[in-house]
Parts: C-alpha cells; sequence; structure tokens
C-alpha cells in the first residue's frame, strides 16, 4: 500500500488543544465573573454550586493543559496514537460527526439557557461549542481525503488490518465493489444515493416518478386552496384545522423578551400533536412572514394551501417514493410507477391530502425513513443503524409511532447475535445506544419536556388521548352505528373503505410473508413485516377509533408490496410460475386501483 503523510498531524492537534485552553480559561473568568445572590451565597460570594462547576472546569482545563505539555515534549506522539485510534473502520467519520452533534447541541443548550437550563452553564456551554466547532473543522481538513476518496468502497468488507487512514485510495475487488453495492445501494458516507450512482434506468424511473409527484400536487391544488378564502370559509370548510391554527399562532408570536418569546415559539401547551409538526409548519411559513410582517399567519389565502401541501402532501409523497424505492429499487419505470400511483390513489391517501393540514403525513415519512435506514444497515450496526434511531424519535416525538419500532429493532439485534456479527455485550450496547439516540432526539425535537409543568400537561392529555382511542369519541352520541370497537370485525371494513378490499389485502399479506423467506430482497420485506405486524396488531385489537389518517403507517408499506411476489421469485427457474406471479399480481393491482378509482372520483367532482 501506498504511504502518504500523517492525516492528524501534530501542529493541528496543538492549534486544537491551545484553542481549547484558551477557550476554557475564559469560561473559568466567566464563571465568577459575577457573584452569586446573596440568599445563594454559601461559601463567600458564591454559591455551592458555582464552585462546583468551577472546580469542574478547572479540572478539564487541567487535563487538557497536560495534554499539550505531553504533546510538545513527546514530538507528536499523543497525535499520533490519536490518529491511529481513529484510522480504524469508520472513527474518524464517527467522531466527526460526534463533533457536529456535540457543537449543535452545545449551542441547543446556550439558546434555552433563557427558558430552562441553568444561565450559570452558559460560559461551559460557549465553551464546549467552540471546542466542537475546531475538532470538527481540524477532523475535516485532516481526513477530507478519506471522506471522499474512501467513499467509493464500503470498509465493512476489508479486513481490519487494512484500515488505514493513510491509504485512502484502496479499493475493492470487483466482486466485493459490486456487493457492496448491492448492500448498501449507494456511497459510503451518504446518506441517500447520489445521482450518478443510480443507474439510467434508476434515474428513468425517478425522474417518472418526480413527473408523477408535480402532476399529483397540481391536481389536488384545487381541494387545498378550498376553504381559505377567508376566516368565515376556514371556519365552515375546515375541521381540526380550524382548532390547531391559533396553536400555531401562539408558537409565531414574539415576546416581550428573549424568554418570552422562547416560551412561546416552545413551550407550545397543547400535546395532542408533537412540537416538530408545529416546528415544521412554522418554519415552511418564514418566507411569508418576510414578506406580509408579523401579521402573516391572518393571510390564510396564503398559509393555508401550502400547509396542506408541504406538511400534508409533499411528506406523504416523499414517504411513498422511498417506499416505492425500498420494494423496486427503480429497476423497472412502469412497476415502480405503477407502485407509486397505487400508494398515492388509495382513499386515505387522498383523504390525509386534500385540504388536510396535519401531523400525519411527516409521521408516515419519518417512519419510512426509518425503515429505509434500518434496511439499509443490513445488521452491520452503523450510521445507518443510528440514523434509523433518529427518524424513529422524530416519529415518537410526533405522533408516538416511532415506539412501534421495538419489534423490529429487537430481531435486527437478536439476528446480529445469532449470525455472530455481534456478541451478546455488544448487541446490548447498540441497543442502549440506539435507545439514548432516539431519546435524545425526542428530548431535542420536544424541549418542553424539560419543563415540569409541559410535561405534566402532555401526560394529560395523552392520558385522555388514549382513553378516546380504546373507547372513541363521545361514543354515547357519536356512534350511531357502534363501530367504536376493536376487532377485526370492526377494522376490515375500514381498511377496504379507505385502502383495499380484502382479497387484496390478504394478497398483500401473503407476497409480503413470501418475499421474506424467498428472493433476493428477502431483508428489505422483513423489516416491512415487522413493523407492519406490530402496528396492526395495536390498531386493530387495541384502538376503537377509525380515523383513516392513523392507518396510513400501516397500510402505506403493506400496499408497496403489491409486486412482491414476483420480485420474490424472479430467479425461478420455472418460466410459468414467474408469468403466473406477475399475471396474478397485476391482475389484483389493476382490480384494486379501479375500485380506488371508482371511490376517490366523487372527490373531484
Amino acid at each position: 500500500m501506498k504511504h502518504v503523510k500523517q492525516q492528524l498531524n501534530s501542529k493541528r492537534f496543538r492549534i486544537f488543544l491551545v484553542l481549547s485552553v484558551l477557550g476554557g480559561l475564559a469560561a473559568l473568568f466567566f464563571t465568577f465573573a459575577e457573584p452569586s445572590e446573596s440568599k445563594n451565597a454559601q461559601l463567600g460570594a458564591y454559591s455551592l454550586g458555582r464552585w462546583a462547576l468551577g472546580l469542574v472546569t478547572a479540572a478539564i482545563l487541567a487535563v487538557l493543559v497536560l495534554i499539550l505539555i505531553r504533546e510538545i515534549r513527546s514530538g507528536g506522539a499523543v497525535s499520533s496514537k490519536l490518529e491511529r485510534w481513529l484510522c480504524v473502520g469508520d472513527r474518524a467519520y464517527f467522531v466527526f460527526l460526534a463533533s457536529l452533534a456535540g457543537l449543535f447541541f452545545s449551542l441547543w443548550g446556550f439558546k434555552f439557557s433563557w427558558l430552562f437550563i441553568p444561565k450559570n452553564l452558559r460560559p461551559q456551554l460557549l465553551w464546549a461549542a467552540g471546542m466542537f466547532l475546531a475538532a470538527a473543522v481540524i477532523l475535516f481538513i485532516s481526513f477530507r481525503e478519506i471522506f471522499q476518496n474512501g467513499a467509493h468502497g464500503d470498509w465493512h468488507l476489508v479486513p481490519r488490518s487494512l484500515h488505514k487512514c493513510a491509504s485512502p485510495h484502496v479499493r475493492h475487488s470487483g466482486s466485493e465493489q459490486q456487493q457492496s453495492r448491492i448492500d448498501d445501494g449507494t456511497e459510503k458516507y451518504r446518506l441517500f444515493p447520489r445521482l450518478s450512482d443510480l443507474s439510467s434506468t434508476q434515474k428513468k424511473t425517478l425522474l417518472i416518478l418526480l413527473l408523477i409527484g408535480l402532476v399529483y400536487i397540481a391536481v389536488l391544488m384545487p381541494s387545498n386552496i378550498n376553504g381559505s378564502r377567508d376566516w368565515h370559509d376556514f371556519k365552515v370548510y375546515s375541521g381540526d384545522e380550524y382548532v390547531i391554527y391559533p396553536i400555531l399562532a401562539n408558537v409565531a408570536t414574539p415576546g416581550n423578551s428573549y424568554s418570552d418569546w422562547l416560551y412561546h415559539h416552545y413551550i407550545h401547551e397543547d400535546y395532542h400533536y408533537g412540537y416538530p409538526f408545529y416546528a415544521i409548519s412554522y418554519f415552511v411559513l418564514l418566507p411569508y412572514r418576510l414578506i406580509f410582517g408579523p401579521d402573516f399567519l391572518q393571510r390564510i389565502d396564503w398559509t393555508l394551501p401550502t400547509l396542506r401541501v408541504m406538511v400534508s402532501v409533499v411528506p406523504l409523497m416523499l414517504a411513498c417514493l422511498i417506499l416505492v424505492f425500498m420494494t423496486t429499487r427503480f429497476e423497472n419505470p412502469w412497476v415502480s410507477a405503477a407502485v407509486y400511483v397505487f400508494l398515492l390513489t388509495a382513499p386515505g391517501s387522498l383523504q390525509n391530502n386534500q385540504g388536510f393540514w396535519h401531523p400525519d403525513g411527516l409521521n408516515l415519512l419519518f417512519v419510512c425513513a426509518a425503515l429505509y435506514f434500518l434496511q439499509r444497515d443490513r445488521l452491520r450496526f452503523g450510521r445507518n443503524f443510528y440514523l434509523c434511531a433518529f427518524f424513529v424519535g422524530l416519529s415518537a416525538a410526533t405522533r408516538l409511532f416511532g415506539f412501534f419500532f421495538f419489534l423490529a429493532v429487537f430481531v435486527c439485534l437478536l439476528s446480529g447475535v445469532f449470525l455472530k456479527k455481534l456478541d451478546l455485550k455488544q448487541a446490548v450496547t447498540k441497543g442502549l445506544f440506539f435507545i439514548l439516540v432516539m431519546g435524545g432526539t425526542i428530548l431535542w425535537s420536544s424541549p418542553f419536556l424539560f419543563r415540569a409543568d409541559a410535561r405534566q400537561n402532555m401526560i394529560a392529555i395523552l392520558t385522555e388521548k388514549t382513553g378516546e382511542m380504546s373507547t372513541g369519541y363521545n361514543a354515547d352520541f357519536n356512534d350511531p352505528k357502534n363501530d367504536y370497537r376493536p376487532g377485526w370485525d370492526m377494522w376490515s371494513p375500514a381498511f377496504a373503505d379507505h385502502f383495499t378490499e380484502m382479497f387484496c389485502f390478504f394478497f398483500l399479506l401473503a407476497s409480503m410473508l413470501i418475499a421474506c423467506f424467498i428472493g433476493r430482497e428477502q431483508w428489505t420485506f422483513r423489516i416491512i413485516f415487522l413493523w407492519w405486524i406490530v402496528v396492526a396488531v395495536y390498531l386493530i385489537w387495541f384502538v376503537a377509533v377509525k380515523s383513516t389518517q392513523y392507518v396510513l403507517p400501516m397500510m402505506l408499506p403493506m400496499m408497496s408490496c403489491i409486486f412482491a411476489l414476483p420480485r420474490a421469485l424472479r430467479d425461478l427457474k420455472n418460466k410459468h410460475i414467474r408469468i403466473a406471479a406477475w399475471l396474478l399480481s397485476t391482475g389484483i393491482f389493476i382490480a384494486q386501483l379501479i375500485i380506488n378509482l371508482i371511490k376517490i372520483a366523487p372527490r373531484f367532482q
């Protein structure tokens, strides 16, 4: 192997240490710059908490000084040892990402020190932010060649003895390279496949699906403009939207002070829907704030259609795009387009996408992203595994559905132990770290959880909501058909009305199960099934309310398996069986599509 110069050289490492020491001295100075309030002063002019904080800061500062002295005296031995550690596997990349995460959370903590984080931590939070920023910059400068050139292979297929940062140009053999592309479907450090990684057929398929999406948005636009002419129309023609729009207005309300603004912006005081829904809705409308000024939310003729399209329609379309990619790999434009249209024209999808600003499209997107990354990880328990945890956290924070991933994640860890990819200790560690990432995401995306009063309010609302879900909304007066009951007999008509008839439902279930054990893409369909079965059991046997949007995360992943059977049997030698599988799947697809088109036709009259 060709040897190149040291990546993390001593000069860069010393710069990092010097900057960290200077930042620590500044943090220590500002910690004691102002005395504590007289009622809190217990030792001299400062509280015991302030002294403890100062001592911890001084201890960390002393450790950094000692490392700097050793680095200078040893002629760079510390940086060399650190580089060797970083050059194993993905460590350099993970430390780089961890530095960015640390920078973000440090600044996040500094921001909320005006709301619920003790203000005495501000110097330390800024110090931590400075160190994380310096670490990220130095790592990027030192290892950027690795992050760029090393991206064309999958290091998981290379023996650990060859994991050398000093040799970024090492490549796989042809078979290993192909296996890497099959396993990952992308380059090493990318979250999603980039355009150049797709074949010409996949690019053509993606273009067709994007065009279908544009047509879909245009067709739905009249429905999403309806009821937005003025406040009277809004009240008459909308349902939940008219109730939750004032909550968004409260989130956007400027306060008399910075802490007051933080309270309005992050403590939304209604927890039927998670904060990510309101945060993304507010972000989507920011251009209107610049155009129309502080009263931009009064312009419902602009804001309401935008919210309906960008927060309901577009996320659902992106979720369906992910499902189509997972189940067809964009290998056939006609098949992929058929599955995409099948998902988008389901009556339940249309009900979510026509004049309905709600968090369910976002929740579906987070669920499908989690499925994608869990499938893409393929029991390697690397960055994709933890990206799955991130989106699971977002789903849990938005609509609680993320908690239903427990079975899929548990089976993945158990499979890792069974296949000897992990030992029991590693499986427990990976599982705990998954929970840590998921929990951290929930806390980051739901800042109100740090306030006791907000937590109590949330628990009360969710407790009430759980009761409604299991017994129905005021069932004595609003349930003339007596369908506010759980159970298959009550739910099967709802599935048939809004998604698939029973002949298609059971065909989809059978196809998904067969594809779990036959074919090239067994892992993909196992992941989908492990998610599906938990949600299905919960909805059918524990939920009485038949709201269509609750079923989206269950039925759309299932419906994406419409051509799973012929794809599972495509390597079968018997040509007649392969043709029969395609004919059967196509026949059921056409029959259900026609039924759905007939059902949704009145929506456009």
